[in-house]
């Protein structure tokens, strides 16, 4: 699954080009992965973020 509450396809590219040309730094996100068994863990997580971006990652190669 992949997708975003936060904003539309097209705002999600406009932020994109902003990154790509420099004037947006999104180099601190948090990164979460949680192994397959824990998916439902990761999506309720959304809610708990840290306010910026996080990037909560399911992965059947993690352990818990």
């Amino acid at each position: 699954m992949i997708g975003s509450a936060w904003f539309t396809s097209g705002e999600g590219q406009a932020m994109a080009d902003m990154v790509a040309a420099g004037p947006l730094d999104l180099s601190p996100p948090e990164h979460v992965v949680h192994p397959l068994e824990r998916v439902n863990e990761a999506i309720s997580g959304t809610a708990r973020r840290n306010g910026w971006f996080s990037n909560l990652i399911v992965s059947p190669l993690a352990t818990a």
